[in-house]
């Protein structure tokens, strides 16, 4: 009997040890972090306002990926990147994204280097969430539209929908190419991440895209997603107090190819 659940206690290890190893390489491996919702329980009873002005921390992490802060220390990141797991488009980046800490991640939408919401140890994850979430001195609003797909600048977006054999336009282009904008309010901010969409967005999204307060937008040198005529026209349009430029080469973090 002894010898019996001893080898059963051993086959549960292995089992476990499998399970472990299974979620590395596959995708959420939240029940190996160590931290807990314990700051969550104290800032759920505490509240907060996000129109209340207060000191916003933002902090970049290459390519898409920016880390915002409340006032009440609730910490917000959006867009952490991986390299494709298919192979299919080489190696962009030549470290793994950073397992830091966060309360709640996001992604914008469902391309490898926007999406890699397991790498952070985040206590929340949405995936292209759309409409509205509120928590203490945060508030997220997550709105649906399409993800750039007609070629102005150097990345042939049309090509892509020749060689693949399918419309990455509207509106039966797949998932991967639905976008969603995701507009963060703390500390008396309104800061609004643009993701990969498209330069003109639905006309019903213009109001909630007025009035920020920072808008982080896709630009380089290369007009990868957006060109610079399109840039200009957004902010002509939207008129933000602040546009942080996102969506480049960072050296150290990405690989010129």
């Amino acid at each position: 009997m002894k010898t019996t659940l001893a080898m059963l206690g051993a086959l549960l290890m292995a089992t476990a040890a499998c399970g472990i190893a299974r979620a590395q390489i596959e995708g959420s491996r939240a029940f190996t972090f160590s931290e807990n919702n314990n700051q969550l329980i104290v800032l759920q009873a505490h509240g907060g306002d996000p129109a209340k002005p207060g000191p916003v921390k933002i902090e970049f992490y290459g390519h898409m990926a920016f880390k915002v802060t409340s006032p009440e220390g609730v910490s917000v990141l959006v867009d952490p990147w991986r390299n494709d797991p298919s192979g299919a488009w080489g190696k962009w980046f030549p470290k793994e994204f950073p397992e830091i800490p966060v309360d709640i991640a996001v992604s914008t939408h469902a391309h490898f280097d926007h999406d890699a919401v397991h790498r952070p140890h985040a206590l929340m994850v949405f995936e292209r969430p759309v409409g509205a979430f509120r928590f203490a001195d945060v508030a997220l609003t997550g709105l649906a539209d399409k993800h750039q797909c007609h070629s102005e600048g150097q990345q042939k977006w049309d090509e892509i929908t020749t060689e693949f054999g399918f419309s990455t336009c509207p509106p039966n282009n797949p998932l991967a190419f639905d976008n969603t904008i995701q507009i963060l309010e703390t500390g008396g901010l309104r800061i609004a991440m643009w993701g990969d969409n498209r330069p003109e967005p639905a006309r019903v999204l213009d109001k909630a895209l007025m009035n920020l307060d920072v808008l982080i937008l896709p630009i380089d040198g290369t007009e990868h997603i957006l060109t610079f005529r399109e840039v200009d026209a957004i902010i002509g349009k939207y008129k933000p107090r602040a546009v942080i430029p996102a969506h480049y080469l960072v050296h150290g973090a990405e690989r010129s190819i």
